[in-house]
């Protein structure tokens, strides 16, 4: 339960008694590579945090391809945003990279929390804070660089990229072919 305890941490930091209450709540949950942790077609009721192993998280766009949106290693958490927050439906699922091992807890349960507890509300709050500066950030590089800055800032910043993520999810995530990326991975 280390990753989780470090995930926690980098958000707000939580007293062990808040910790506790959490983590009576949670259930370890394991899957193998290549199977589906949250669908599309189903609402998820739980949040995921990753003991060990890597996630992708995906859509298909209007013609069919597969655009992949995010990856989730060790101290990360996976979630329906469907779930988690009351919006428009969001078609997203989180496939396995690698066979995982997760801790769960449900979402009513983290929503009792913030209800219940001051120090949880405070820790949804700086964690939705956190995603929200992440993707606003993420938007803003994305139409500024080029296809070389961004793998270049991805690889940088996940080191674990290259070996555990197939080429073609790095170059969905990027928005370029694979072949663009066997030819930076050649000029790096």
């Amino acid at each position: 339960m280390k990753n989780v305890e470090q995930f926690l941490d980098r958000h707000y930091q939580l007293s062990p008694q808040s910790k506790k209450l959490l983590f009576e709540q949670m259930e370890i949950y394991k899957l193998p590579k290549a199977a589906c942790l949250i669908s599309e077609v189903e609402l998820s009721p739980y949040l995921y945090f990753i003991e060990k192993g890597a996630v992708k998280n995906h859509y298909i766009d209007s013609d069919g391809n597969k655009k992949v949106v995010w990856f989730g290693f060790e101290g990360d958490v996976c979630f329906s945003l469907n779930s988690y927050m009351d919006c428009e439906y969001i078609h997203e699922t989180h496939e396995l990279l690698e066979d995982s091992t997760f801790y769960r807890v449900q979402i009513d349960q983290m929503k009792k929390l913030y209800q219940n507890h001051l120090d949880w509300a405070n820790w949804g709050r700086c964690f939705m804070e956190y995603c929200f500066v992440k993707l606003v950030k993420e938007v803003d590089e994305y139409k500024s660089r080029t296809a070389t800055e961004r793998y270049q800032d991805l690889v940088g910043n996940q080191t674990q990229i290259n070996e555990r993520v197939p080429l073609k999810d790095i170059a969905s995530y990027l928005g370029v072919s694979p072949v663009t990326i066997s030819r930076l991975r050649k000029e790096l």
